[in-house]
């Protein structure tokens, strides 16, 4: 079950990219996540509809420290791939978001047989050969892109660790918080920068649509590690390659050699979870 909705949740990312990639051509990347966002509190608040969900201010608070990773890991790796290259950010935030909170289940007590571990290794290398086939050209700046990097990692890290400790009866509460402080934090990022917080009336349909399902990206994810934390780690940690994917389908973007071959790997791995 972990695994099931662990898998929803990187597959509710890619299709969170296919609407906000539409914001991010007519505006900017920051615009779209601001957006994302704000519209993801009110999906989050609208999933209690069908998710029974107690209210504490533990889990609150877990939400919001969780929101306070995401919005700085967000934030860093803009301004990452702003001064550096996504080629040099990309991967090494993609591996620290998948890795970290898969570590931390395991510090935190979760016992995985070896196979389910074995696939982990396995999923999390096919998802290095993922970002890292994204690269084109020369990546300047590299010892300042590693830098954003690691600090974005370590936010979307912590995010999607601290979130594994809210209670099990806690439904969308923990999401609500999580998106609100992410949104604050990128309203901030956005005036820093000058750039508009409100999407352009062209894409504006677009920018909810992403932005609900983001918020559910979030639900399935607490799900999925409330029923079985590794494994949901693990799934939902592939979302890039189901970005490359969907971004292949519907907007044709080239699929290097390399990362046709990460996307198999990582299929091999997770199914070596989920059989573990």
């Amino acid at each position: 079950m972990g695994a099931l909705f662990g898998g929803l949740s990187a597959l509710f990312i890619g299709f969170s990219d296919l609407f906000g990639r539409r914001v991010m051509g007519a505006s900017s990347a920051t615009t779209a996540a601001v957006t994302m966002q704000f519209v993801a509190i009110f999906s989050s608040f609208a999933s209690m509809l069908v998710v029974a969900s107690a209210f504490g201010w533990r889990d609150i608070i877990i939400g919001a420290l969780s929101g306070l990773g995401m919005g700085t890991g967000l934030a860093m790796y803009y301004g990452g791939i702003a001064r550096s290259s996504s080629t040099v950010v990309a991967p090494l935030v993609g591996v620290m978001s998948a890795v970290i909170p898969y570590g931390y289940t395991l510090i935190t007590g979760a016992r995985p047989s070896a196979t389910a571990i074995a696939g982990a290794i396995v999923a999390f290398g096919g998802l290095v050969l993922i970002t890292a086939g994204k690269a084109k050209g020369r990546a300047a700046f590299v010892r300042t892109g590693l830098m954003w990097g690691f600090a974005s990692g370590l936010g979307y890290g912590f995010g999607l660790s601290v979130i594994i400790e809210a209670s099990s009866d806690s439904g969308a509460w923990p999401a609500v918080s999580q998106r609100l402080i992410a949104f604050l934090l990128m309203v901030v990022v956005a005036r820093g920068i000058s750039a508009p917080v409100i999407a352009p009336a062209g894409v504006r349909v677009s920018a909810v649509t992403a932005g609900i399902l983001a918020g559910l990206t979030t639900i399935f994810y607490l799900i999925g590690v409330q029923a079985d934390a590794p494994p949901a780690v693990v799934t939902a940690s592939m979302f890039p390659a189901a970005s490359v994917a969907i971004g292949k389908i519907f907007y044709g973007d080239p699929v290097t050699r390399l990362q046709a071959l990460g996307i198999g790997i990582v299929l091999l791995g997770v199914a070596g979870v989920v059989g573990g």
